[in-house]
């Protein structure tokens, strides 16, 4: 019974650090993306010229995830607040409000997705389609898991705003001049390293006993888990 236990515990102590496994990763490519700007010349030339150019799909990548975080936390506000799950229908109806309630980022990430070819903008179809999965998912879990779904997504918002009030002001004082792309490299490496740490803090039992957001401000009020 012990090993069983023993192998359990591991089990899960395992899965605790594989979930913010993939924003960690993130973090460290953009990490390194940000840094080639500072890199002299000639490392700079011995840089195969695709990785050069997937710089700029990162910074596509990050303008996609703040195009959808206000979609993304409403929709985990709606997905923490059902008490069963919907049918197919009505989570086809309700993706299709979120879209129209947030036309404005929702749109131009759209756009820029669908100027850049079939290849860019059918993935991000699918990444609506996975989305969409939470509301048919989430009824199902636990009050927590719910409380650190919502706190999740509203640290990422906070995240987000505070970073870009940062990059206004970087520009400010710096005459609106700010050269290369490592400026918006770097926030992606510092929102996704947030995230990836988020993510374990919320698997923690710390967080279990008493849940709160990484920041002061509650975006999300994340223990409001009143039904609709």
């Amino acid at each position: 019974m012990s090993d069983a236990l023993a192998l359990e515990s591991l089990g899960t102590r395992a899965r605790r650090f594989a979930f913010p496994l993939p924003d960690a990763l993130l973090a460290l490519l953009y990490a390194a993306a940000a840094a080639v700007d500072f890199l002299p010349p000639d490392r700079v030339a011995a840089i195969p010229p695709a990785l050069l150019q997937a710089r700029e799909g990162l910074v596509f990548a990050l303008v996609v995830e703040g195009g959808f975080l206000l979609m993304q936390g409403m929709l985990v506000d709606i997905a923490t607040s059902l008490r069963k799950r919907p049918a197919v229908w009505l989570i086809a109806l309700i993706m299709a409000g979120l879209l129209l309630a947030t036309a404005g980022p929702t749109a131009a990430v759209a756009k820029l997705a669908w100027d850049r070819g079939l290849l860019v903008f059918l993935p991000l179809l699918i990444s609506l389609a996975e989305r969409g999965y939470l509301l048919w998912s989430m009824p199902g879990r636990t009050p927590i898991q719910k409380i650190a779904a919502r706190a999740l997504v509203s640290n990422r918002l906070v995240t987000a705003v505070l970073l870009v009030a940062a990059m206004i002001a970087g520009r400010i004082h710096h005459g609106y001049e700010i050269a290369g792309l490592w400026p918006f490299l770097a926030a992606g490496a510092v929102y996704f390293a947030i995230a990836a740490y988020d993510d374990l803090r919320v698997r923690g039992k710390r967080f279990a006993a008493k849940p709160r957001v990484l920041f002061r401000y509650d975006a999300l009020d994340i223990k409001d888990l009143r039904p609709l």
